[in-house]
């Protein structure tokens, strides 16, 4: 069991963090807003084309799950309010049945946290997130797509290790992912983002967030052309232990794991252009904040 009063959470665009006024340590944090990616996860602008897109996040945690699942530390509530603009151009030359894009996301973050080490609220600028590459792929008969990335987080929040509340991690992230999105028949959608992300260490406070895979998954069905509903949602699991000092966490190397699922409601007002409203309720959750997510998110072309 890990000593709460010596450790904070950070929150970071839609992570968290504990702290205490002796000594900071970061633990359960993602700079990948896990959960965000449930609509036609697969597809990309034309060739030529750029899209807008924006992602509006609520998330409500009174529990931070211990190793076993239980409340590790009483009085913990955390409050995060995100709007996360995203902009993804694709160039014009192909490569065949492939092409290539590129975009970044600026998250804007407020949150307030609470904890045995004290309370904090932070507004601010998050950690952008930029995809200088993504590898667009469709099937001559355009019922599947997919593309492969690797995004770059970097450290542009507002930090400091004597802070309860953080709008960044104060480390680098990189995160390959794929993303694919299969249209069985033309009323069901079928998408997937499947995603590491693996941490630096943080130079503040020498803890190193462990390795984390991800499953982000929607399976909707269109009602007509312009609504449909969708059940949707993530898995989440850590597989290296986090650590300090370069030593790792003694007990289960403080992994963190996370399931959520929750209905979604789409509606396109043009083939390029749409609102989402979405619920994720997370459970069988350890070594990380528990919660409900509420997201909006839309995408128009520019």
């Amino acid at each position: 069991m890990i000593k709460v009063p010596a450790r904070f959470l950070t929150v970071v665009a839609l992570a968290c963090l504990l702290a205490s006024k002796v000594e900071a340590t970061e633990n359960g944090q993602t700079s990948y807003p896990v959960g965000v990616n449930t609509v036609l996860n697969g597809i990309l602008p034309p060739p030529g084309e750029t899209q807008f897109y924006n992602y509006t996040l609520y998330y409500n945690a009174g529990k931070f799950a211990g190793p076993h699942g239980g409340s590790l530390v009483p009085g913990f509530h955390l409050n995060t309010f995100a709007d996360a603009p995203r902009v993804v151009h694709t160039w014009g030359t192909t490569f065949g049945p492939f092409t290539v894009s590129s975009g970044a996301i600026v998250p804007l973050v407020h949150l307030g946290l609470e904890t045995p080490g004290g309370s904090g609220k932070r507004y601010g600028i998050g950690d952008i997130i930029l995809e200088p590459w993504l590898i667009d792929y469709s099937n001559p008969s355009r019922t599947f797509f997919a593309f492969l990335a690797t995004n770059v987080a970097v450290p542009s929040g507002s930090y400091s290790a004597n802070r309860v509340a953080n709008t960044g991690r104060n480390v680098y992230a990189l995160i390959p992912h794929i993303s694919t999105t299969w249209f069985p028949t033309p009323a069901v959608e079928v998408s997937t983002t499947t995603l590491v992300e693996i941490s630096s260490p943080n130079s503040a406070t020498r803890y190193h967030s462990g390795a984390v895979a991800a499953l982000e998954y929607l399976v909707g069905y269109s009602l007509d052309s312009k609504f449909q509903l969708g059940l949707q949602g993530y898995l989440l699991k850590q597989f290296t232990d986090d650590k300090v000092n370069g030593t790792p966490i003694p007990g289960d190397g403080f992994r963190g794991r996370a399931v959520a699922v929750g209905p979604q409601l789409r509606y396109m007002w043009s083939p390029a252009a749409g609102i989402v409203f979405k619920y994720q309720r997370e459970f069988a959750v350890q070594n990380r904040p528990q919660g409900n997510k509420f997201w909006v998110e839309l995408c128009f072309p520019l």
